[in-house]
């Protein structure tokens, strides 16, 4: 089997590291720029210790960029964060105020940080003009223009989210996939003594057995998943429960580090090498007439109630020119002949295999979201 090695990044060495570089002294700090435009292998983490003196205020740039880092674990070449106007004064906190590794791990965007070292008075600078439409500004105009704005946060629309693509499964279509296996969660030093069962969370290290006719390679990024149930004719349901990164590939196995979570993950689990994302970047579905019809092959889960995220699977994939992004119509049949079915609901495309697709319900107003439903694409994806 060919190694597959989708992502590399050095955020989990960066993060173990950490524990050397929180009893040295701050590191002198360069001043933040007004706008960052991120480079080939550069880490949030790295950005803190480059503008903030210190890595572990990484929090800090990823809550002044929510618009743009989805996921504070993954940044990419090209995407500008910002770090305040240009004139405003950069963040400092003494050593001694320095958070732990565990007060880190459980902030969250819009919570509050610790208050900042009081600095030297220093002679006022003037506001920064607002931007032209003419002249340079974070967003372009294409993506201001779909700006919501809520109390003080500001959100960008996104036909396709990673979370989601990640997060939602998929039909195997009765394919043969690589399935690795996980054994269970472990400390390092005991790594020959796993229990009977265990479950792991956030940056729990796992040990992993690759496919039998496979290998993994350090920086491999790991899907895992339960396979949730058989449906006939369309393979097995793939539920994922968290992203995984093996740092250390050895004699005794393969260890990964648990780096996005999405649902309880324990020993027996599978693991896949993780998909890359198709990102569309800004581009936003637009209307259609007399859209493509399917139906709906299953619901993920088998609620009697039908809800908002409710993750369904149809029977148009890729092959048909279904896009992540594209939207649907959920159909009710009328009880009465003659009668055009009526609309209960709308479900967008987050991920697409070769003969099926994975929907998110985006809306819902009736019953009757079941196996055999019917659905039409009303806006789609430009090609």
């Amino acid at each position: 089997m060919r190694k597959r090695t989708i992502f590399r990044s050095s955020w989990i060495a960066a993060i173990v590291g950490g524990i050397v570089l929180a009893a040295t002294p701050l590191e002198a700090q360069e001043p933040p720029p007004a706008v960052h435009v991120v480079s080939e292998g550069e880490t949030l983490w790295d950005l803190a210790a480059r503008y903030l003196g210190d890595p572990f205020l990484w929090p800090e740039i990823y809550r002044l960029n929510t618009t743009v880092v989805e996921d504070p674990h993954w940044i990419f070449p090209g995407e500008e964060l910002r770090f305040g106007s240009p004139g405003e004064a950069p963040r400092q906190q003494v050593a001694e105020q320095r958070p732990g590794i565990e007060e880190v791990a459980g902030v969250q965007p819009g919570e509050q940080q610790p208050e900042p070292v009081a600095q030297p008075e220093t002679p006022p600078v003037a506001p920064a003009p607002p931007p032209s439409a003419s002249g340079p500004t974070i967003f372009s105009k294409s993506a201001q223009s779909r700006m919501d704005v809520i109390g003080e946060a500001t959100y960008a629309s996104r036909a396709a989210r990673r979370y989601e693509f990640y997060s939602s499964g998929f039909l195997t279509e009765e394919q043969e996939l690589p399935w690795g296996r996980v054994e269970g969660a472990i400390d390092r030093p005991t790594l020959a003594r796993l229990p009977e069962s265990s479950f792991a969370g956030m940056f729990d290290n796992l040990s992993i057995t690759p496919p039998a006719d496979g290998t993994y390679q350090v920086g491999d990024s790991l899907l895992l998943a339960v396979l949730l149930r058989s449906v006939a004719g369309w393979g097995d349901i793939v539920y994922p429960t968290g992203i995984a990164r093996v740092d250390d590939v050895g004699p005794d196995g393969v260890v990964a580090q648990v780096v996005a979570q999405y649902n309880r993950i324990t020993d027996g689990q599978v693991t896949l090498p993780l998909e890359a994302f198709p990102d569309p970047g800004e581009v936003m579905p637009v209307p259609v007439e007399n859209g493509m019809m399917g139906t709906i092959i299953t619901p993920r889960q088998l609620n009697p109630v039908p809800s908002m995220q409710q993750i369904i699977f149809i029977d148009l994939g890729r092959n048909a020119g279904v896009q992540a992004g594209d939207v649907f119509s959920i159909l009710k049949p009328s009880d009465e002949a003659g009668i055009a079915p009526r609309v209960i609901g709308f479900a967008r495309i987050v991920h697409v295999r070769d003969q099926s697709a994975t929907g998110m319900i985006i809306n819902i107003s009736g019953l009757g979201i079941e196996v055999g439903t019917s659905v039409q694409l009303v806006e789609k994806m430009p090609s």
